[in-house]
């Protein structure tokens, strides 16, 4: 295989947020003429509402988890790309007739009308006190639309009081500012669509104070932050992935994002192939009531994969650490002597990776070295092999697929029952399905998806970015054949979800099995799982011809009452798109 030119790099997390002048620098050509029509019908519908023109739009995309599921919490990488579908606010400073509007208590406040494009979001405002640190902002009481709009504020202007040199300079600040909400990102689709609002929110908020470029701008580091801190404030808690795939990626990159020992991102450009693709995404429409199911589903695995992470640092001798998983095990069994070099491993660079299953034994793998030296794929993968190996003597490897019962698994830790179960929830609802954990199957597929992981960068970072539909001199891989690897690890994702971490269900499943039969050259759930959205890979030239024969197969099937509008909403092709952003006009 060739070698790449662009290899993958570290996302510029001190670059703050891009401010563009044209669309032809947000989104790629193939969406850019929809996207224009788009934009356009925002400012008509601005200028209309509000009687001035839109200085500017704050945009952040929605975001597709390409491969890597479950495994964050466990402490591995994951690889999203953020999406097509946006959230866009436009606004001004400047409206043209302020008598019509909620007038601000005080003589320094600034009054923030937001309306939505959308009817069925009731227009709201609120009042900020901007040239002040004193300022608050109330969340509602009851949840409404405009709850991501104040968590966003609240939370940047937080960030920005909280350090001096990013201090909002002082006023006068304007005594309105008129805002516009449109979103493309499907709701409860798993597309994140909570952290777009959130994002472009903050972004919004940031142009009115004059901290979105400049010495002093707020970098996408920071936004990232921000982001994570301000969902929490209307109860959402996430480890990271969906707000920095809307800030960081980049059009035609997939982003390889870690999270240990802090969050990480780095840029994996997509090759130009022969045939091309595209990635679709289909709503299934099964949604999960977390309330409900979340003791026998998302809790239960975070528990199962706590109970995996504990007997498996006893199998090695490790202390039982506060926050312990999977990839600290691995972090510290490879940085703990005695070790003996494997391939490709640092200590013996020139050496091939091994692609053979890893011995039942758990081969001693290379320790990391002290220099600064970053791992590469290869490496990471073959530490992983290891891990499984070692995983199979921890927790009994095939066979113990039926799992093993609090009892059991207390007794193999020599710790009290209750006081396990107590620390291993969380203050979580656990409830195990027949009373047992399926702590092996769980570690499998944490494991095996990890490795999938970083066999899909590689895969891309061996690969050329330029034109590789032929086939040259050396191991250049023609676009079918790199295609079809991409597509076999989605694959082999999905039978991991369905059948180790059981996270699928019968509409997922039946999703991705009509998309697979229709042209689909991989096809996996992308989210949570229980429910929500597939992404499958796709030749360019068959995306239509895909997606009308999921729509009469499965949604006129199961959903008949929907309308050609609505169906558009739920299933829709997309490139990897660039991250948010500003378009001033």
């Amino acid at each position: 295989m060739s070698g790449n030119s662009e290899a993958q790099q570290p996302a510029d997390s001190s670059a703050s947020i891009p401010v563009s002048s044209s669309l032809e620098h947000v989104y790629t050509p193939s969406s850019l003429p929809q996207q224009q029509q788009r934009w356009a019908q925002l400012q008509q519908l601005f200028e209309k509402q509000y009687g001035v023109k839109a200085q500017a739009v704050a945009r952040a995309p929605g975001r597709v988890n390409i491969i890597g599921e479950h495994i964050d919490y466990c402490g591995f990488s994951v690889l999203p790309a953020a999406v097509e579908r946006d959230v866009l606010i436009a606004l001004s400073t400047s409206p043209k007739d302020t008598s019509n509007y909620p007038q601000p208590s005080q003589p320094d406040h600034t009054v923030i009308i937001l309306r939505n494009v959308d009817d069925k979001f009731s227009p709201t405002h609120f009042e900020v006190d901007l040239n002040s640190s004193a300022w608050d902002v109330q969340m509602p009481k009851q949840h409404h639309w405009s709850s991501y709009f104040i968590a966003g504020t609240k939370g940047v202007l937080g960030h920005l009081y909280s350090r001096t040199a990013y201090l909002p300079s002082t006023g006068p600040y304007p005594s309105h500012v008129v805002m516009l909400v449109t979103g493309s990102v499907p709701e409860g689709s798993g597309l994140s669509s909570s952290s777009a609002f959130t994002i472009a929110s903050s972004i919004a908020i940031l142009h009115v104070v004059g901290r979105i470029s400049g010495s002093d701008a707020i970098d996408r580091k920071a936004m990232t932050e921000v982001a994570i801190a301000s969902e929490r404030l209307v109860g959402v808690n996430s480890g990271g992935m969906d707000q920095a795939a809307s800030v960081f990626s980049q059009p035609l990159h997939l982003l390889h994002i870690d999270f240990v020992p802090s969050l990480h991102a780095a840029l994996v450009p997509l090759p130009r192939t022969k045939p091309g693709f595209a990635f679709v995404i289909a709503n299934s429409l099964v949604t999960s009531n977390k309330a409900v199911t979340a003791k026998y589903c998302y809790n239960l695995r975070v528990a199962e994969t706590r109970v995996g992470a504990l007997l498996l640092a006893k199998h090695l001798g490790f202390a039982p650490t506060p926050g312990i998983t999977f990839k600290t095990i691995l972090d510290q069994y490879c940085s703990s002597p005695p070790y003996q070099p494997g391939p490709k491993s640092r200590k013996n660079k020139s050496s091939p990776l091994a692609r053979q299953s890893v011995s039942p034994n758990g081969p001693t793998m290379a320790a990391k070295p002290t220099s600064p030296l970053p791992p590469d794929n290869a490496n990471c993968i073959y530490e992983i092999k290891t891990m499984l190996g070692l995983a199979i003597d921890a927790l009994g490897g095939p066979g113990m697929e039926a799992g093993m019962t609090w009892d059991e698994i207390a007794e193999k830790l020599g710790r009290d029952v209750d006081e396990l179960e107590k620390e291993v929830a969380c203050g979580q609802q656990v409830e195990p399905v027949g009373g047992r954990l399926k702590v092996w199957k769980r570690a499998r597929h944490v494991l095996e998806e990890a490795k999938r992981v970083y066999e899909f960068v590689e895969i891309l970072s061996e690969s050329s970015t330029d034109d590789i539909s032929k086939e040259a001199s050396g191991s250049t891989k023609t676009g079918t054949q790199l295609l079809q690897e991409m597509g076999d690890l989605m694959n082999e994702s999905m039978r991991s979800c369905q059948e180790d971490y059981e996270c699928s269900c019968p509409g997922l499943d039946e999703l991705v099995d009509l998309a697979r039969k229709n042209g689909a050259i991989g096809s996996r759930l992308t989210g949570a799982g229980w429910g929500g959205a597939t992404v499958s890979l796709v030749e360019e030239d068959k995306v239509a011809g895909f997606i009308k024969a999921l729509k009469e197969g499965y949604y006129r099937k199961n959903f008949p009452k929907l309308d050609e509008q609505e169906l558009d909403q739920v299933i829709f092709a997309t490139k990897a798109e660039a991250g948010a952003g500003v378009v001033v006009f």
